[in-house]
């Protein structure tokens, strides 16, 4: 008979996950065992097994929640009306800024240990992580009209942007004198303004 699960089964392996990222985060997936993701969420190994099946499985599951998160970020944003294009990614901006601050470790672990997982799992969380790219080239080329047909440099266009925001994780103090809007802010108006005259000829 499969044993039963408890009412805060869910909770459990939400803790389970929390902790799991932080020990990744902080050791590096590779070196850290099964015994070792035990210890930091102080349960046994079995009872470890009872909620995930193998360290790979927690990566997994960690990785895909802040997949999920970043698209629903772009989407409700995207689907805003009323917006510039301008004001999109600026929301857009503060939002990922928000999240890498709030999930530095996952924010760590989707940037570093993506390699870690079978490559099924791999494929499968890289298309995700592609979806809060690729939704913003038009919007992009609404900043700039040249590259509406410019359809091989849209991705490093976006990816341009998102290098100024995806390692504020390792640095930015949400308590230090700049905040989170104004760092946003920076960095837009700084890719606006030089954005907005490249000549994508």
């Amino acid at each position: 008979m499969a044993r039963p699960q408890a009412a805060d089964y869910e909770d459990k392996r939400d803790q389970i996950k929390r902790r799991s990222a932080k020990l990744f985060a902080e050791n590096g997936f590779h070196s850290s065992s099964i015994s070792d993701i035990a210890a930091k969420c102080s349960i046994s190994k079995s009872n470890l097994y009872h909620y995930f099946n193998s360290k790979e499985q927690i990566l997994y599951e960690l990785l895909k929640d802040h997949a999920d998160h970043l698209i629903e970020i772009s989407q409700s944003i995207f689907d805003k009306e009323g917006m510039t294009p301008q004001e999109r990614l600026r929301a857009f901006a503060t939002d990922m800024i928000t999240t890498n601050v709030k999930s530095r470790d996952k924010h760590t672990l989707i940037l570093g240990e993506l390699d870690a997982l079978p490559k099924p799992q791999r494929n499968e969380i890289a298309q995700m992580l592609r979806q809060p790219i690729e939704i913003w080239f038009d919007t992009l080329a609404e900043v700039n009209p040249q590259l509406r047909d410019k359809e091989a440099l849209k991705f490093p266009a976006m990816m341009m942007f998102l290098g100024m925001i995806n390692w504020t994780h390792t640095w930015f103090d949400a308590k230090g004198p700049v905040s989170i809007e104004q760092f946003s802010n920076m960095i837009c108006d700084t890719f606006f303004n030089g954005f907005e005259a490249t000549s994508f000829e």
